[in-house]
């Protein structure tokens, strides 16, 4: 089953009627604007953990529902006459959701929907993806041999048949960021009176899905929260969500199955309740609880946090349900007080790169760097703000891997002791080089800085704090020069 992109969609015939599947790449698929809102929507704290590729293979990733979302409605309805166009038929969208992935974190090979008719629209809404971070999207033939990789790229889109065997590959251990892909699950709206092409062959066309209404009781409180625990950026909540909140929610998504579920010797909407609950009440429960948790964490937890882990502790199947969610609070960045980060200003005296060793230039270059050195630690006293520990752990891997090809560890098994010291002095310099990534990034906003590369972003920052601190100018010492040197 050969697939090609970038086919001129004239020349697509329906999947639907010839069995020919379709693939289509679009770039640059949504309007730059509603693109900036879609990261900052991907950057936000209603991510929760257990999502996987398929029920039960132990896929798990991180997911964010996107259901009824403005921002994401907005570009389906952009992208929705190409799709159309490629498909040959007018679209409607069954679902739409986030799925994120870190490092180690990948999906299984799957397909989508088995029913001809079906199609996908996977969004990339990520601000920057370089390749050798991977994370690239695999489509397979009927072989099981690798037929396209598309590789990421900010605001990208693909469009493909839903029959189609794919795979997110996880990001590589040089990967900083989330892999995020928006997933929009689409089929074909046939015209009034025709008929669906569903599992079982032809049948009567359904209602399109509605919209999941509010718990009938307005008066039930959906949620009540208490922190358990609190050590340090680390936050623990419970929440517990009444029964009286939940079954509605299950009561209206049944309703909405019945209309679109397919079961042999019953027509559309005359499927006895008890069957709807038997086969797919606790899939009603399980969309219930994540909408209602999801509402209410974003009500309870204070703005700044970051989800790390969303367990249902009890009353999965029945009852009220107890929500366990763990984060990490990031508060808001204060503004600087430059008066307070007062730097030495060295110069280099005439004779002294020579009474060194240096070349002019050099002994320039020692002294700029021991200024850039200066502001660093100046924000690193004025920010001791928490930071997100994966990623402290994640740069400290890549500093620990580092050193392990390099002089600064011994050969020989270290002894336990210097080892664990070792290891806390490169978790101090992760956590320190997170922060202060994190913290130029933000001035970098503020100062409406710009770069293609974070070093070179890093350095127009310090330039501006440079501009702004007072600093004192003076002529090195030689003893100075030579410790900068040194160091």
């Amino acid at each position: 089953m050969p697939l090609s992109p970038n086919t001129a969609p004239v020349e697509r015939t329906p999947v639907s009627e010839s069995g020919v599947p379709i693939l289509e790449v679009l770039d640059h698929a949504a309007p730059s604007a509603l693109f900036a809102k879609a990261c900052q929507v991907c950057q936000g704290k209603h991510w929760f953990y257990g999502h996987g590729s398929n029920a039960g293979d132990g896929s798990s990733f991180w997911k964010m529902e996107l259901e009824g979302n403005a921002v994401f409605d907005a570009i389906w309805e952009h992208v929705k006459p190409a799709c159309e166009a490629l498909a040959g038929a007018p679209l409607r969208v069954i679902r739409q959701y986030a799925n994120g992935h870190t490092y180690g974190l990948g999906g299984r090979p799957h397909v989508d929907d088995r029913r001809p008719g079906t199609f996908t629209f996977l969004y990339y809404p990520m601000p920057e993806w370089k390749d050798e971070w991977d994370g690239e999207t695999l489509y397979f033939d009927d072989a099981g041999e690798i037929a396209l990789a598309v590789k990421l790229r900010p605001n990208r889109g693909v469009f493909f048949d839903s029959r189609i065997l794919h795979v997110g590959r996880p990001p590589s251990r040089a990967c900083p960021a989330l892999r995020v892909t928006v997933a929009y699950k689409l089929e074909v709206v046939p015209p009034r009176g025709g008929v669906s092409f569903g599992l079982g062959g032809p049948t009567k066309l359904a209602k399109a899905p509605v919209p999941m209404a509010k718990p009938a009781d307005s008066s039930v409180e959906p949620a009540a929260v208490e922190q358990i625990r609190s050590d340090g950026a680390r936050r623990m909540y419970r929440f517990t969500i009444p029964a009286a909140a939940i079954e509605p929610l299950v009561r209206e998504r049944l309703t909405v199955l019945a209309k679109t579920v397919k079961l042999p010797g019953f027509r559309g909407g005359s499927i006895p309740d008890e069957l709807m609950r038997k086969r797919y009440g606790a899939e009603a429960r399980r969309d219930a609880l994540n909408r209602l948790s999801s509402a209410a964490i974003d009500r309870a937890l204070p703005k700044g946090t970051v989800l790390a882990k969303v367990e249902v502790q009890g009353g999965g199947e029945a009852g009220d349900a107890e929500i366990q969610v763990t984060g990490t609070y990031l508060p808001a960045l204060p503004d600087p007080d430059f008066s307070a980060m007062a730097l030495d200003r060295l110069t280099v005296p005439d004779g002294l790169a020579d009474a060194v060793g240096l070349t002019a230039s050099a002994a320039q270059a020692i002294l700029r760097a021991g200024l850039r050195a200066q502001v660093l630690d100046r924000l690193d006293a004025a920010y001791r703000i928490p930071v997100l520990p994966a990623l402290v752990e994640r740069e400290f891997a890549l500093i620990w891997k580092a050193a392990e090809t390099s002089d600064l560890l011994p050969s020989t098994r270290m002894d336990p002791k210097a080892q664990s010291a070792r290891r806390e002095e490169f978790r101090r310099i992760a956590e320190r080089r997170v922060r202060l990534g994190w913290v130029v990034a933000e001035l970098a906003r503020r100062f409406d800085i710009r770069a293609r590369e974070g070093a070179e972003l890093e350095e127009r920052v310090i330039e501006r704090i440079v501009s702004l601190a007072p600093a004192a100018e003076r002529e090195a010492t030689e003893a100075e020069l030579r410790e900068l040197a040194e160091g």
